[in-house]
């Protein structure tokens, strides 16, 4: 099953409620480009890609591309996860890793290719 746009949106409504109380000033749920997301599923994911090839697009997308006004990354990271565990996956990296892995996704200096980022989630995920 793929992931759509309101699941998207589903999931940023969660992260940035669950930061409104130890962050209220930056407590920001509203889209800055919505075209982004939809040029993500009008152009990107697919059935025919792999598990790991839309989680990566989705982690991209979301975390470099900076749909939201803020919780990209946290976005990005549980659509992610969301959409291995729908298929049967896990992440199997340290909370470090992850965080070091999702600001190397979001650092516009030596921007990492897509193709990288599916081989980082694809070597750190494994069948539940």
């Amino acid at each position: 099953m793929l992931i759509n746009l309101d699941q998207i949106l589903e999931i940023h409504i969660e992260v940035i409620e669950f930061d409104k109380d130890e962050n209220p000033e930056d407590y920001t749920p509203a889209i800055r480009s919505l075209a982004s997301l939809e040029l993500m599923f009008e152009y990107l994911i697919r059935k025919s890609n792999t598990i790991f090839r839309n989680a990566a697009i989705v982690l991209y997308t979301i975390v470099a591309k900076r749909p939201f006004f803020n919780g990209n990354k946290r976005t990005g990271y549980e659509s992610m996860k969301y959409i291995l565990m729908e298929e049967g996956y896990e992440i199997i990296a340290t909370n470090e890793e992850m965080k070091n892995f999702v600001k190397a996704v979001a650092t516009t200096e030596n921007e990492m290719l897509l193709s990288e980022i599916e081989e980082w989630i694809f070597k750190h995920t494994k069948r539940l």
